[in-house]
């Protein structure tokens, strides 16, 4: 990366990705809550007082307030996460992705056995977590297969927009497919150096898409995950930015200044990623999240939250468990009842419970690691994915 970051304001720290603000559109003006929210950052010790209150209420005094969903959540995974294809176009310099050996795609007789078994009890399923699923060539048939079944409430598809095309942006308009880009860069020189991909492919399919989706009689939820090397004011003010706000989208905005880049479970080292690319060692901050992430024992919110499923039928641990390096079972031999509701699964909750995390190789150099207190954010108590959320991310 070329840009050299010069902040106008003192660096700060992104709060965990479910608790991030969504940026307001340029000209529309902040809500009131906006405004509030931004008052109280600037305070003196806003995030030194935030890691307290986060390590009081992770601590075990407030067990008692999640573990009746949590038990709820143990009985069906409420959310599927199926990585159809592990394969990634774009090589992004924060990703360890490109290190991945063993490659592939979903087949369709593993796809058609996991949503039929899938839609006995129904819930969410969300596509790519690992690769990008709009590689897969039968996407647009397996997004046409969950049509036969009601009990599949709500689908999403995580992208990074250059397959975003005008063959498949229809398909996710026509079935209700709900889209979360990844963005990151705005400027094309940065990006192109970033993501190893061509800026003007993606921009384009992006604007195509948020016009076809305006004009839909029914539109698809649509946001998207800008990780910019430019300050929160900057992208703000950036062109690109203004044409995507003046479409109906929210922005999940967290600057790199803001420490967003993860270390993928010590997969990753970051802060040799900022120190070359972005020229600064100061990013990372005492009491910010991502240390705190690191540190807090509480139980992960992941065995609770979701079922990730590997292109080959795999269960792994969780989203960042990209090398598939704990395996909880398999649903080419298993029923998603069984893997759920089976001994690995109920082992894995049990150290998180007694706050052994850890325990567990992957979660010991996790930053992505948010408390099961999080699970509130997503469902009701009885276990119901909540209305006001627009993607289970």
């Amino acid at each position: 990366m070329n840009r050299l970051i010069t902040p106008d304001h003192p660096s700060s720290v992104s709060p965990p990705r479910e608790h991030r603000s969504i940026a307001p559109k340029p000209g529309t003006g902040a809500s009131v809550k906006d405004l509030l929210k931004r008052w109280i950052k600037k305070l003196p010790f806003f995030f030194e007082m935030d890691f307290v209150r986060r390590k009081i209420y992770d601590s075990p005094l407030f067990d008692f307030t999640v573990k009746p969903l949590a038990e709820r959540l143990e009985t069906w995974p409420r959310a599927l996460v199926l990585d159809i294809t592990n394969r990634c176009n774009a090589k992004c310099s924060w990703c360890p992705q490109p290190g991945l050996e063993d490659l592939g795609a979903m087949k369709m007789p593993l796809f058609h056995k996991i949503i039929d078994d899938y839609a006995v009890r129904g819930g969410a399923i969300r596509f790519g977590t690992f690769g990008e699923p709009l590689m897969d060539k039968t996407f647009a048939e397996k997004i046409r297969y969950l049509k036969k079944y009601p009990s599949i409430t709500k689908v999403e598809v995580v992208t990074n927009a250059f397959f975003l095309n005008e063959k498949i942006a229809p398909v996710l308009l026509e079935n209700n497919v709900d889209v979360e880009i990844s963005l990151d860069e705005l400027e094309k020189d940065t990006f192109e150096e970033i993501k190893k991909m061509d800026y003007d492919v993606v921009r384009a399919n992006i604007l195509n898409f948020l016009e076809l989706n305006d004009r839909a009689a029914d539109p698809v939820k649509v946001n998207f995950r800008v990780k910019s090397s430019l300050s929160r004011e900057a992208t703000m003010s950036h062109e690109l930015y203004a044409k995507i706000v003046s479409h109906r989208c929210t922005v999940e905005l967290t600057p790199i200044e803001e420490d967003s880049i993860t270390t993928w479970a010590g997969r990753f080292d970051k802060e040799k990623f900022y120190e070359e690319h972005m020229h600064s060692s100061t990013i990372v901050k005492p009491h910010n999240n991502k240390q705190y992430n690191k540190a807090s024992p509480a139980p992960c919110n992941q065995p609770w939250k979701w079922m990730v499923v590997y292109y080959d039928g795999r269960v792994v641990l969780c989203c960042v468990d990209m090398f598939s390096s704990s395996v909880l079972g398999n649903l080419q031999e298993n029923s998603i009842a069984e893997v759920w509701n089976g001994p690995a699964f109920a082992g894995l909750r049990k150290k998180m419970v007694r706050r052994e995390r850890f325990e567990v190789p992957l979660c010991q150099n996790c930053d992505l690691h948010l408390g099961w207190q999080n699970l509130k954010t997503y469902y009701d108590p009885q276990g119901r994915f909540l209305p006001s959320r627009k993607f289970i991310s």
